[in-house]
């Protein structure tokens, strides 16, 4: 009796809860006692680590907006023309109006910075600045030049140039973080110079609020390196040695010794300007609040655990009666009882597993009725997909017993082209095979053209010139078919010539097909390009986009189809590859 006890359900749970939660809790509070600093300084840590991060990830958000506004500034066409136009905007309208953009667009990107107050400027290389706040206004090119953040700037050829703390002398007395772009580096001197600013109070403290953490024992410093630029002044000037003197204990704390006062130091990094943001905490701000809140947390911990084991008892009975009902019926079903269903009682989950079950052995029974009726569709299934199959040999054998009554017959001619029209046919239907070599697709060629010489009268005439050794090189199946019908349907010159070429351009094959139809201006071949991915050609139905397509994505990116043209001098495609010769088994064995 003992041993079945303790086999069942119930009592499993219960010594799971004595086992699992009882005497660990209870080693736990022992233990929190004895280390209760350790893990209140480290909970500290973590909780002033997740704090810290969160506020930089908010400076960094700012900083973000910042570089993203310069870059709509960089990348804006219509301000890219108004500093590059040498015409006077006072005078000529054009650049008037495009003046006006930029004043507009300027504020908008203002209002998207944080904060209400935030400052936009453009400096151009005319000796005018353009402001959110004085709108334009002359400056002294020559004194510009030679202050500290404009050299450094333009230095920087477009990476951005971050100040801080900046004070702008025609703007409110509170210090700025100031970022400052040259736009269009890639032409000399650039086109201008952006600036733009914002409060020091929008992405960071106040001076009011790092009073009031110093007050309570902490103590943050904005560092750029080894080199302070805001924080706590009472702080700051020590902060670098503090860096340079901080470890970090085995509990993963950092730990620093400032005028015999012990710190903890939280670090976060800012990845926009890849300054780091430093907080530390003097530990004995915290002693009487810690002493506080491990009391505290003990209480809670022990008052929980006690509600949580009398009621886990309670229910534990509770909960393991619809289990042992629904073990019987699972056991039944396991017998092969199907038509089996458990009593269902409630709503909750217990009530939920057990509708589920019913409506698994109600699956279960459908499932093997139908399945015969599966059987039967699978073998209909089968024998379309043969009939499939059967259907383009049907077709060829077909066009083989029309070729021979056309010889019985006498009509030669007749033969030859159901013949060249069957193997044209059989190239087409070999859809397994992507890549083809250069030969079989010149073979193909040919076999088409001998078609369209019967409907042009021999109007069109084709020359190849392509090296035997690069004959067996590998190309995407349907190029060359789809570019010269092309040529044949837009050429509008009879007779026409079209030449095939095939070269080694370094480690690349190119393929040129040259027509002597009437070509086309510049304004044509966008037309062309713009239209390239409709289906041209007729017989295939794959346009020179799809070929284009289907090669690069074969390829890769460096390879594709090239269109240059002359007016009434016809157009030239060119085709490139990575040259790829196929090696056949006997080739192989030969290098053996």
């Amino acid at each position: 009796m003992p041993a079945r006890w303790f086999v069942s359900l119930r009592s499993k749970i219960i010594v799971s809860l004595v086992l699992l939660i009882i005497v660990p809790v209870l080693v736990i509070v022992f233990r929190f006692y004895s280390s209760s600093q350790q893990i209140f300084e480290k909970q500290l840590y973590q909780s002033n680590q997740t704090a810290l991060e969160r506020k930089a990830a908010t400076m960094n958000e700012t900083f973000s907006n910042m570089l993203k506004s310069s870059n709509w500034l960089r990348n804006d066409s219509e301000i890219a023309k108004f500093l590059r136009e040498t015409t006077d905007w006072t005078e000529e309208y054009n650049s008037f109006y495009n003046y006006g953009i930029l004043l507009n667009k300027l504020d908008s990107i203002s209002q998207l910075l944080p904060g209400s107050n935030a400052y936009v400027a453009l400096y151009d290389f005319r000796g005018y600045m353009h402001s959110t706040w004085a709108h334009t206004v002359k400056t002294d090119y020559a004194a510009l030049q030679k202050e500290d953040w404009y050299e450094r700037t333009i230095s920087l050829q477009g990476s951005p140039n971050w100040n801080v703390p900046f004070q702008a002398p025609d703007l409110s007395s509170e210090p700025l973080l100031v970022m400052t772009r040259l736009l269009n580096m890639y032409r000399l001197n650039g086109d201008g110079t952006v600036w733009i600013g914002v409060p020091i109070s929008t992405f960071f403290y106040t001076d009011k609020e790092l009073q009031q953490q110093a007050d309570a024992g902490t103590h943050i410093v904005l560092m750029n390196g080894d080199k302070p630029l805001l924080g706590d002044a009472g702080l700051i000037g020590s902060a670098s040695a503090a860096m340079h003197a901080m470890h970090t204990d085995r509990s993963g704390i950092g730990r620093v010794t400032i005028d015999r006062e012990p710190y903890m130091v939280n670090t976060t990094n800012i990845p926009v300007t890849g300054w780091s943001l430093v907080q530390l905490v003097d530990r004995k701000s915290f002693g009487t609040q810690l002493a506080a809140e491990r009391n505290k947390s003990t209480l809670l911990v022990l008052l929980w655990f006690s509600l949580f084991a009398i009621a886990f008892v309670g229910l534990t009975f509770q909960f393991t009666k619809p289990i042992k009902r629904l073990v019987k019926s699972m056991n039944r079903v396991g017998k092969g009882e199907l038509q089996t269903e458990v009593a269902v009682r409630g709503s909750g989950e217990m009530a939920m597993l057990g509708r589920n079950f019913n409506k698994m052995t109600k699956q279960l029974q459908e499932l093997v009725a139908n399945l015969s009726e599966e059987q039967q569709r699978k073998q209909k299934a089968q024998f379309q997909a043969l009939q499939a199959q059967i259907n383009p040999h049907f077709l060829l054998n077909t066009m083989n017993s029309i070729k021979w009554m056309a010889i019985l017959s006498g009509a030669e001619h007749v033969s030859e082209m159901i013949t060249k029209l069957g193997k044209l046919l059989n190239y087409t239907m070999r859809q397994q095979e992507e890549i083809v070599t250069l030969r079989d697709e010149l073979e193909y060629l040919n076999v088409y053209l001998a078609l369209q010489e019967i409907r042009y009268h021999d109007n069109i005439a084709v020359t190849t010139d392509v090296p035997e050794e690069l004959l067996d090189a590998e190309i995407v199946k349907f190029t060359l078919q789809p570019i010269v019908e092309n040529s044949i349907i837009h050429g509008n010159r009879f007779p026409l010539h079209i030449a095939i070429g095939a070269r080694l351009h370094g480690p690349d094959l190119q393929l040129d097909i040259q027509d002597d139809g009437v070509g086309m201006n510049e304004e044509t071949i966008r037309s062309v390009e713009a239209r390239m991915d409709q289906p041209h050609a007729k017989f295939s139905g794959i346009g020179i986009r799809n070929v284009n397509d289907r090669i690069r994505l074969e390829f890769g990116p460096g390879s594709g189809v090239a269109i240059a043209s002359q007016e009434g001098e016809g157009v030239r495609v060119t085709v490139t590859f990575p040259y790829r010769r196929r090696v056949t088994e006997d080739a192989a064995l030969a290098h053996r």
